[in-house]
């Protein structure tokens, strides 16, 4: 192949987009690798061949070798600021990429510079990939959607390797299925690629038939796998972005049925939403009638059951410390599992407590003869910390719905938060307001976040274990904590002005885009880890300065 020095680079920076897309759902080297790469390219493919060919035929002709070199040098440099140039002119990239600068800025009243210059490299993409993606030529639609279909085969792939981790039971924790990439992360990279093939199959009209069955029968897949992975947060985001969706398509259609039906469908939807969790609190609080004066004191063994009556706690409607006989507990138990009765599970938890409850969700006496009862998948699920027969399900919003109850039962009661993935949210915010109560203004810099986090549980002698004290778990929050309340202002005017600098605010892409991220951001520090910064800095650049045709819903 005969190729230009400007073919060659432009099919080079296309692989080095590609490896970026393939690695978004399995692999941080390969998100970094293909970085390094596009850099590389961009700095080279910035050469001017041309003025080199001149340089050359002067050398040639007797010029001096102590001026060709660093003639070539400067040739490099003036197609390196031209760049910069170019990307200056890029209003919406540019204010975009600020994002970083005031992370720069917080360096000024920052003390632990180590931290400060790991995050730096972290929000490293929020600056290079809006610098090289709006520099580059943007792709036509066709290229457009072959980078995406790329994209969806490559999570495609990620969710099958998964499914076939969790039917062999290869995990403990469900949530390490994806291994070194966020299972949260995995969720947003899904529920980005639902609403892409949504368009596809929908609202683009140049596909046949059977590519929008194709599309239709991936996100029938997509969502079975979010299921199957219990990935609640996946879930729900898909669910919400289809909420956030229809008032726009509501505003844009012109026919009044279908604002009708649009409407119909919000209020249908909410109030059954509505209607079932109310449902479930009512069905976990609902506790089965014990006649207290009619309990039995004996075991089938004999020996004397522990029956507390004044404790609350209850699995599925069964109170939980009544008819307890620990050491026929503990006998049985030793007798069927490898891990001690008086020892933690796998997941860090007294697992005579997990035995217990899990006993008592199945309606069950806590004494020998249930434990014998217990089937061998039963004896190896306690053994991973799952504590009511509801978890055991694939998915099941009721038992999500329990742990969240249950965990917040045990905080009014004890005020710990640990071992509730909920609570300990509730004791990230806490601490979060607490600290931006302190640091309004200014906000603590941008690598104190950790210690101030650290002092700020002190100060509230927060009963949550120290392994677990962690920063907000809310990207609003680190933002302003970090930065101050002007800080937030101007991480939402980035985020949200260049669009509609650019007149692209109409964009499908963009808009599934930015709903999906802010409502990431409300539970997760979304770009705080690299898979999530390179997520968002990606998408936000290539489906804002990438492409040259807007997808109009």
């Amino acid at each position: 192949m005969n190729l230009t020095w400007k073919q060659f680079w432009r099919y080079y920076y296309i692989a080095a987009l590609c490896i970026i897309i393939a690695s978004l759902p399995f692999s941080k080297f390969g998100q970094s690798l293909g970085q390094f790469l596009i850099a590389g390219g961009w700095i080279v493919g910035r050469f001017d061949t041309r003025k080199f060919k001149l340089c050359l035929q002067r050398h040639s002709k007797g010029g001096k070798i102590y001026t060709f070199l660093p003639y070539s040098v400067w040739i490099l440099l003036e197609g390196i600021g031209k760049g910069f140039v170019q990307f200056y002119r890029n209003k919406p990239a540019l204010i975009f990429s600020s994002i970083l600068l005031f992370h720069v800025l917080g360096l000024f009243y920052t003390t632990d510079f180590d931290y400060a210059f790991k995050d730096l490299r972290t929000k490293l993409p929020l600056f290079l990939l809006p610098l090289f993606i709006s520099t580059s030529e943007a792709f036509d639609k066709k290229g457009f959607y072959r980078l995406m279909f790329l994209f969806i085969l490559a999570v495609l792939v990620r969710s099958v390797y998964n499914t076939w981790v969790i039917q062999s039971n290869q995990y403990i924790d469900i949530r390490d299925v994806s291994r070194n990439i966020s299972h949260i992360i995995l969720g947003l990279l899904i529920t980005t690629g639902i609403y892409s093939l949504l368009y596809f199959s929908l609202i683009q009209r140049g596909f046949s038939l059977w590519a929008r069955i194709i599309c239709i029968l991936l996100v029938l897949w997509f969502l079975s796998y979010l299921i199957l992975s219990q990935s609640f947060t996946g879930v729900a985001i898909s669910l919400l972005t289809l909420m956030a969706l229809l008032p726009i398509l509501i505003v844009k259609t012109r026919k009044g049925w279908i604002k009708v039906c649009l409407l119909v469908l919000i209020v249908s939807v909410s109030t059954v939403i509505f209607l079932y969790f109310r449902a479930l609190v009512n069905d976990y609080y609902a506790i089965n009638p014990v006649n207290i004066n009619m309990l039995e004191k004996y075991t089938s063994r004999g020996n004397k059951y522990d029956h507390d009556l004044y404790a609350s706690l209850t699995e599925n409607g069964n109170q939980v410390w009544l008819y307890v006989q620990r050491d026929e507990l503990r006998a049985s138990w030793n007798k069927r599992s490898k891990i001690p009765f008086d020892s933690l599970d796998k997941k860090k938890q007294p697992i005579a407590f997990t035995a217990i409850r899990f006993l008592t969700s199945k309606g069950w006496r806590k004494d020998a003869d249930a434990v014998g009862k217990l089937t061998p998948s039963e004896i190896d699920a306690i053994e991973k910390g799952v504590a009511n027969v509801v978890f055991l399900k694939k998915f099941s919003i009721r038992g999500r719905v329990y742990e969240f109850l249950h965990g917040y039962d045990t905080y009014l009661e004890t005020g710990n938060p640990t071992g509730s993935t909920l609570m300990q949210r509730l004791e990230f915010w806490k601490a979060s307001l607490g600290l931006i109560r302190d640091n309004w203004l200014m906000g603590v810099g941008t690598g104190d976040m950790n210690m101030a986090f650290q002092k700020q549980y002190e100060k509230m002698h927060s009963k949550l274990a120290p392994d677990q004290r962690w920063r907000s778990h809310n990207q609003f929050f680190s933002i302003t904590i970090g930065f101050g309340i002007f800080g937030l202002f101007w991480f939402l005017f980035a985020i949200l002005y260049p669009p509609f600098l650019k007149r692209w605010q109409g964009d499908y892409f963009v808009i599934i885009l930015l709903i999906i991220s802010l409502l990431s951001m409300i539970t997760e520090d979304t770009i705080e880890s690299q898979t999530g910064v390179v997520f968002f800095a990606f998408f936000y650049s290539f489906f804002l300065f990438g492409r040259k045709e807007r997808a109009f819903l």
